[in-house]
Protein backbone atom coordinates (compact mmCIF):
# COMPACT_ATOMS: atom_id res chain seq x y z
CA UNK A 1 0.00 0.00 0.00
CA UNK A 2 2.73 2.59 0.84
CA UNK A 3 4.89 1.62 -2.05
CA UNK A 4 1.81 2.41 -4.18
CA UNK A 5 1.12 5.87 -3.22
CA UNK A 6 4.68 6.62 -2.67
CA UNK A 7 3.89 8.58 -6.38
CA UNK A 8 1.03 10.82 -4.88
CA UNK A 9 2.64 11.58 -1.71
CA UNK A 10 5.81 12.63 -2.92
CA UNK A 11 4.23 15.24 -6.18
CA UNK A 12 2.29 16.38 -3.67
CA UNK A 13 4.66 17.22 -1.27
CA UNK A 14 7.07 18.78 -4.16
CA UNK A 15 4.61 20.18 -5.23
CA UNK A 16 4.24 21.78 -1.74
CA UNK A 17 -0.40 21.93 -2.43
CA UNK A 18 -2.87 19.92 -2.13
CA UNK A 19 -5.18 18.26 -4.27
CA UNK A 20 -8.57 19.73 -3.92
CA UNK A 21 -11.62 17.52 -2.65
CA UNK A 22 -15.29 17.85 -2.74
CA UNK A 23 -16.67 16.41 0.83
CA UNK A 24 -18.11 13.14 -0.88
CA UNK A 25 -22.27 13.13 -0.26
CA UNK A 26 -24.18 10.54 1.47
CA UNK A 27 -23.67 8.82 4.46
CA UNK A 28 -20.12 8.55 5.48
CA UNK A 29 -19.12 5.57 7.32
CA UNK A 30 -17.25 6.19 10.80
CA UNK A 31 -13.92 4.72 9.55
CA UNK A 32 -13.01 4.68 5.93
CA UNK A 33 -11.01 1.65 4.61
CA UNK A 34 -7.50 1.98 4.99
CA UNK A 35 -6.05 -0.77 3.37
CA UNK A 36 -8.45 -1.00 -0.10
CA UNK A 37 -6.99 -1.57 -3.01
CA UNK A 38 -8.53 -2.07 -6.65
CA UNK A 39 -8.07 -1.93 -10.17
CA UNK A 40 -10.25 -0.04 -13.05
CA UNK A 41 -12.13 -2.96 -14.47
CA UNK A 42 -13.36 -1.07 -17.53
CA UNK A 43 -11.34 0.39 -20.70
CA UNK A 44 -12.32 3.80 -19.26
CA UNK A 45 -13.63 4.11 -15.82
CA UNK A 46 -16.12 7.26 -15.40
CA UNK A 47 -15.33 8.89 -11.65
CA UNK A 48 -18.23 11.80 -10.55
CA UNK A 49 -17.65 14.09 -7.27
CA UNK A 50 -20.65 12.70 -5.89
CA UNK A 51 -22.24 9.03 -5.67
CA UNK A 52 -24.70 9.65 -8.21
CA UNK A 53 -24.69 9.11 -11.84
CA UNK A 54 -26.14 12.83 -12.43
CA UNK A 55 -23.12 14.03 -10.52
CA UNK A 56 -19.91 16.16 -12.07
CA UNK A 57 -17.66 14.26 -13.82
CA UNK A 58 -14.38 14.74 -11.87
CA UNK A 59 -11.57 12.44 -14.11
CA UNK A 60 -11.35 8.71 -15.17
CA UNK A 61 -8.99 6.02 -15.19
CA UNK A 62 -7.70 3.46 -17.52
CA UNK A 63 -8.33 0.05 -17.42
CA UNK A 64 -5.87 -1.80 -15.24
CA UNK A 65 -4.72 1.23 -13.12
CA UNK A 66 -4.25 0.39 -9.50
CA UNK A 67 -6.16 2.77 -7.05
CA UNK A 68 -6.75 3.16 -3.64
CA UNK A 69 -10.67 2.31 -1.82
CA UNK A 70 -11.91 4.37 0.69
CA UNK A 71 -15.09 3.37 1.86
CA UNK A 72 -18.27 2.39 -0.15
CA UNK A 73 -22.39 4.22 -0.15
CA UNK A 74 -25.11 2.16 0.56
CA UNK A 75 -22.86 -0.62 -1.37
CA UNK A 76 -23.73 0.65 -5.14
CA UNK A 77 -21.16 3.69 -4.94
CA UNK A 78 -17.71 3.24 -4.24
CA UNK A 79 -14.64 6.46 -3.17
CA UNK A 80 -11.69 5.64 -4.70
CA UNK A 81 -8.26 7.32 -5.65
CA UNK A 82 -6.37 7.76 -8.64
CA UNK A 83 -2.08 7.13 -8.09
CA UNK A 84 -1.82 10.76 -8.89
CA UNK A 85 -4.50 11.51 -5.54
CA UNK A 86 -7.28 12.18 -7.37
CA UNK A 87 -10.74 10.97 -5.49
CA UNK A 88 -14.18 10.69 -6.76
CA UNK A 89 -16.89 7.97 -6.92
CA UNK A 90 -17.35 5.05 -9.40
CA UNK A 91 -19.88 2.27 -9.63
CA UNK A 92 -18.88 -0.74 -8.07
CA UNK A 93 -18.54 -2.73 -11.34
CA UNK A 94 -15.99 -0.21 -12.36
CA UNK A 95 -13.51 -1.51 -10.23
CA UNK A 96 -12.43 -4.67 -9.12
CA UNK A 97 -11.33 -5.19 -5.04
CA UNK A 98 -7.50 -7.10 -4.85
CA UNK A 99 -5.35 -7.17 -1.28
CA UNK A 100 -1.64 -6.54 -1.96
CA UNK A 101 -0.30 -9.89 -2.60
CA UNK A 102 -2.59 -9.41 -5.85
CA UNK A 103 -1.23 -5.93 -6.64
CA UNK A 104 2.42 -7.67 -6.21
CA UNK A 105 1.45 -10.54 -8.41
CA UNK A 106 0.13 -8.42 -10.80
CA UNK A 107 3.07 -5.86 -10.98
CA UNK A 108 5.66 -9.20 -11.83
CA UNK A 109 3.01 -11.07 -14.48
CA UNK A 110 3.54 -10.60 -17.56
CA UNK A 111 1.21 -7.95 -18.94
CA UNK A 112 0.74 -5.98 -22.37
CA UNK A 113 -0.96 -2.48 -22.97
CA UNK A 114 -3.44 -1.67 -25.56
CA UNK A 115 -1.08 0.50 -27.94
CA UNK A 116 -3.57 1.41 -30.72
CA UNK A 117 -6.40 4.01 -29.92
CA UNK A 118 -9.03 1.28 -29.79
CA UNK A 119 -10.05 -2.36 -30.00
CA UNK A 120 -11.79 -4.92 -28.81
CA UNK A 121 -11.40 -7.93 -26.05
CA UNK A 122 -12.99 -11.19 -27.56
CA UNK A 123 -14.27 -14.26 -26.34
CA UNK A 124 -12.15 -16.63 -28.58
CA UNK A 125 -9.33 -15.91 -30.87
CA UNK A 126 -11.58 -15.03 -34.02
CA UNK A 127 -12.12 -11.39 -35.62
CA UNK A 128 -16.16 -12.28 -35.06
CA UNK A 129 -15.48 -13.54 -31.75
CA UNK A 130 -18.32 -11.96 -28.88
CA UNK A 131 -16.98 -9.13 -27.53
CA UNK A 132 -16.05 -9.45 -23.74
CA UNK A 133 -14.97 -5.38 -23.04
CA UNK A 134 -13.48 -2.94 -25.08
CA UNK A 135 -10.21 -1.51 -25.00
CA UNK A 136 -8.46 1.98 -25.41
CA UNK A 137 -5.24 2.97 -25.86
CA UNK A 138 -3.36 2.98 -22.66
CA UNK A 139 -5.05 0.06 -21.32
CA UNK A 140 -3.08 -2.75 -19.55
CA UNK A 141 -4.14 -6.44 -18.95
CA UNK A 142 -1.89 -9.66 -17.92
CA UNK A 143 -1.04 -11.51 -20.85
CA UNK A 144 -1.60 -15.55 -21.07
CA UNK A 145 -0.18 -16.33 -24.72
CA UNK A 146 -0.87 -16.16 -27.74
CA UNK A 147 -2.93 -18.17 -30.27
CA UNK A 148 -2.70 -17.28 -33.85
CA UNK A 149 -2.85 -13.91 -35.10
CA UNK A 150 -4.53 -12.64 -31.10
CA UNK A 151 -3.09 -12.62 -27.39
CA UNK A 152 -4.52 -14.53 -24.57
CA UNK A 153 -5.52 -12.09 -21.84
CA UNK A 154 -6.60 -12.22 -18.35
CA UNK A 155 -8.90 -8.78 -17.42
CA UNK A 156 -8.67 -6.96 -14.11
CA UNK A 157 -11.99 -8.86 -13.36
CA UNK A 158 -10.09 -12.38 -14.34
CA UNK A 159 -12.04 -13.27 -17.65
CA UNK A 160 -10.06 -14.75 -20.09
CA UNK A 161 -10.04 -12.98 -23.67
CA UNK A 162 -8.38 -11.99 -26.82
CA UNK A 163 -7.53 -9.46 -28.26
CA UNK A 164 -5.19 -8.89 -31.74
CA UNK A 165 -1.45 -9.17 -30.77
CA UNK A 166 -1.00 -5.88 -33.15
CA UNK A 167 -3.27 -4.00 -31.08
CA UNK A 168 -1.08 -4.36 -28.04
CA UNK A 169 2.36 -4.32 -27.06
CA UNK A 170 4.54 -6.29 -23.70
CA UNK A 171 4.60 -3.50 -21.32
CA UNK A 172 8.10 -3.49 -19.97
CA UNK A 173 9.08 -3.14 -23.87
CA UNK A 174 6.57 -0.46 -24.51
CA UNK A 175 7.82 1.52 -21.48
CA UNK A 176 11.66 1.00 -22.50
CA UNK A 177 10.69 2.46 -26.03
CA UNK A 178 9.35 5.69 -25.17
CA UNK A 179 11.95 8.09 -26.24
CA UNK A 180 10.59 11.28 -24.74
CA UNK A 181 12.01 9.45 -20.98
CA UNK A 182 15.00 12.02 -21.34
CA UNK A 183 17.78 13.35 -19.18
CA UNK A 184 17.86 16.61 -18.00
CA UNK A 185 21.34 17.32 -19.58
CA UNK A 186 20.15 15.43 -22.93
CA UNK A 187 21.51 15.90 -26.14
CA UNK A 188 20.18 18.77 -28.69
CA UNK A 189 19.02 15.78 -30.38
CA UNK A 190 17.84 13.57 -27.95
CA UNK A 191 16.28 16.32 -26.89
CA UNK A 192 14.35 17.06 -30.33
CA UNK A 193 13.63 13.66 -30.81
CA UNK A 194 11.60 13.70 -27.54
CA UNK A 195 9.86 16.77 -28.42
CA UNK A 196 8.68 15.72 -31.38
CA UNK A 197 8.02 12.63 -29.87
CA UNK A 198 5.43 14.31 -27.54
CA UNK A 199 3.89 16.53 -30.87
CA UNK A 200 3.40 13.55 -32.86
CA UNK A 201 1.07 11.64 -30.13
CA UNK A 202 -0.33 14.66 -29.36
CA UNK A 203 -1.33 14.97 -32.98
CA UNK A 204 -3.06 12.11 -33.11
CA UNK A 205 -5.77 13.09 -30.65
CA UNK A 206 -6.91 15.63 -33.21
CA UNK A 207 -10.49 16.03 -33.89
CA UNK A 208 -11.32 14.16 -30.48
CA UNK A 209 -14.22 15.83 -28.79
CA UNK A 210 -13.67 17.73 -25.71
CA UNK A 211 -15.26 16.35 -22.43
CA UNK A 212 -15.13 17.51 -19.38
CA UNK A 213 -12.52 15.49 -16.93
CA UNK A 214 -12.08 13.15 -19.73
CA UNK A 215 -8.25 11.34 -19.90
CA UNK A 216 -8.60 8.81 -22.69
CA UNK A 217 -8.56 9.42 -26.89
CA UNK A 218 -12.90 8.89 -26.31
CA UNK A 219 -12.72 12.16 -24.94
CA UNK A 220 -10.47 15.03 -22.92
CA UNK A 221 -10.47 18.37 -21.48
CA UNK A 222 -7.69 20.51 -21.46
CA UNK A 223 -5.44 19.01 -19.21
CA UNK A 224 -6.99 15.63 -19.85
CA UNK A 225 -5.23 15.87 -23.15
CA UNK A 226 -1.93 16.81 -21.65
CA UNK A 227 -1.65 14.30 -18.90
CA UNK A 228 -2.96 11.77 -21.94
CA UNK A 229 -0.44 12.81 -23.74
CA UNK A 230 2.43 12.70 -21.66
CA UNK A 231 1.31 9.15 -20.12
CA UNK A 232 1.77 7.55 -23.59
CA UNK A 233 4.97 8.50 -23.46
CA UNK A 234 5.99 7.26 -20.19
CA UNK A 235 5.06 10.02 -17.80
CA UNK A 236 2.95 10.59 -15.29
CA UNK A 237 1.46 14.12 -14.67
CA UNK A 238 -1.08 15.37 -12.15
CA UNK A 239 -4.53 16.16 -13.08
CA UNK A 240 -5.70 19.63 -13.54
CA UNK A 241 -4.44 22.49 -15.06
CA UNK A 242 -4.07 24.49 -12.00
CA UNK A 243 -1.44 21.78 -10.89
CA UNK A 244 0.51 21.01 -13.85
CA UNK A 245 1.75 24.72 -14.37
CA UNK A 246 3.42 23.80 -10.73
CA UNK A 247 5.23 20.95 -12.16
CA UNK A 248 8.78 20.55 -14.14
CA UNK A 249 10.70 23.51 -14.61
CA UNK A 250 9.31 27.37 -15.22
CA UNK A 251 8.95 28.84 -18.20
CA UNK A 252 9.12 32.38 -18.56
CA UNK A 253 6.53 34.03 -20.67
CA UNK A 254 6.17 37.25 -19.52
CA UNK A 255 7.72 38.83 -22.77
CA UNK A 256 6.67 36.85 -25.23
CA UNK A 257 7.25 33.55 -26.54
CA UNK A 258 10.63 33.22 -27.57
CA UNK A 259 11.77 30.70 -24.17
CA UNK A 260 9.66 28.13 -25.02
CA UNK A 261 10.41 25.06 -26.88
CA UNK A 262 8.34 22.00 -28.38
CA UNK A 263 6.75 20.08 -26.34
CA UNK A 264 6.52 22.80 -23.11
CA UNK A 265 3.20 23.07 -21.37
CA UNK A 266 1.18 26.95 -21.50
CA UNK A 267 -0.80 28.09 -18.99
CA UNK A 268 -4.02 30.36 -19.34
CA UNK A 269 -6.21 31.73 -17.17
CA UNK A 270 -6.81 35.03 -15.06
CA UNK A 271 -3.39 36.92 -14.23
CA UNK A 272 -3.10 38.21 -10.33
CA UNK A 273 -4.57 41.76 -9.64
CA UNK A 274 -4.54 43.83 -6.63
CA UNK A 275 -8.37 42.43 -5.62
CA UNK A 276 -8.01 38.66 -7.30
CA UNK A 277 -5.03 36.17 -7.18
CA UNK A 278 -4.04 34.73 -10.35
CA UNK A 279 -6.24 31.49 -11.43
CA UNK A 280 -5.01 29.15 -14.00
CA UNK A 281 -8.28 27.54 -16.19
CA UNK A 282 -6.52 26.19 -19.15
CA UNK A 283 -3.30 24.28 -20.93
CA UNK A 284 -2.44 23.58 -24.36
CA UNK A 285 0.92 21.53 -25.66
CA UNK A 286 3.55 23.95 -27.39
CA UNK A 287 4.00 23.25 -30.74
CA UNK A 288 6.92 25.70 -31.70
CA UNK A 289 6.37 28.54 -34.53
CA UNK A 290 3.60 29.95 -32.05
CA UNK A 291 1.45 27.25 -32.75
CA UNK A 292 -0.21 25.25 -29.87
CA UNK A 293 -2.55 22.00 -29.70
CA UNK A 294 -4.72 21.86 -27.30
CA UNK A 295 -8.55 20.48 -26.16
CA UNK A 296 -10.99 23.14 -26.95
CA UNK A 297 -14.25 22.27 -28.14
CA UNK A 298 -11.85 19.78 -30.12
CA UNK A 299 -8.49 18.71 -30.08
CA UNK A 300 -7.35 21.17 -32.39
CA UNK A 301 -4.20 23.48 -33.66
CA UNK A 302 -4.02 27.41 -32.91
CA UNK A 303 -1.71 30.01 -33.04
CA UNK A 304 -0.43 32.19 -30.73
CA UNK A 305 0.15 35.03 -33.09
CA UNK A 306 -2.06 37.82 -33.66
CA UNK A 307 -3.30 37.94 -37.14
CA UNK A 308 -2.51 34.14 -37.97
CA UNK A 309 -6.07 32.72 -39.66
CA UNK A 310 -5.98 30.20 -36.25
CA UNK A 311 -5.17 33.22 -33.69
CA UNK A 312 -6.23 32.07 -30.28
CA UNK A 313 -6.81 35.12 -28.43
CA UNK A 314 -5.87 33.87 -25.13
CA UNK A 315 -2.58 35.22 -23.44
CA UNK A 316 -0.42 32.55 -21.90
CA UNK A 317 0.35 33.71 -18.41
CA UNK A 318 2.59 30.29 -17.37
CA UNK A 319 4.42 27.48 -19.44
CA UNK A 320 6.72 24.74 -17.71
CA UNK A 321 8.89 21.97 -19.18
CA UNK A 322 8.36 18.98 -18.81
CA UNK A 323 10.79 16.69 -20.12
CA UNK A 324 13.96 15.43 -18.51
CA UNK A 325 12.73 17.00 -15.70
CA UNK A 326 10.99 13.73 -14.44
CA UNK A 327 12.17 11.69 -10.87
CA UNK A 328 13.46 14.59 -9.24
CA UNK A 329 11.00 16.17 -6.77
CA UNK A 330 9.25 18.33 -9.50
CA UNK A 331 5.58 16.82 -9.19
CA UNK A 332 6.82 14.42 -12.86
CA UNK A 333 7.22 11.27 -12.21
CA UNK A 334 7.95 8.53 -14.72
CA UNK A 335 5.72 5.09 -15.26
CA UNK A 336 8.98 3.06 -15.06
CA UNK A 337 10.03 4.44 -11.35
CA UNK A 338 6.33 5.38 -10.40
CA UNK A 339 6.06 2.34 -8.05
CA UNK A 340 2.28 2.35 -9.73
CA UNK A 341 3.05 -0.11 -12.08
CA UNK A 342 6.50 -1.38 -11.59
CA UNK A 343 8.65 -1.93 -8.47
CA UNK A 344 10.55 1.51 -8.93
CA UNK A 345 13.74 1.47 -10.10
CA UNK A 346 13.74 -2.27 -9.86
CA UNK A 347 11.37 -3.12 -12.12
Amino acid sequence: MKRFFTYALCALLALGCTVSEKKPAGEKPEKEDENGLAFAALSVINMREDPEYSAELGTQALMGTPVKVHYHDNGYWVNIETPDGYKAWVNEMAIVPIDQSRLDEWKAADRVVVSTYYTFFLDAPAPDAQHVSDGVWGDIVERIGTKGRFTEVRLPAGQTAFVPTADVTELHAWVDSRKAIIPADAAQATREAAQKQILETAKTFLGVPYLWAGTSIKGVDCSGFSKSVYFLNGYMLLRNASQQYKTGEPVDVSEGLDNLQPADLVFFGREATEEKPERITHVAIYMGDGKIIHSSQVVRINSLIEGEPDYYSRKPIRACRILGNQDCGKGVVSIAQSGVYFWGSDQ
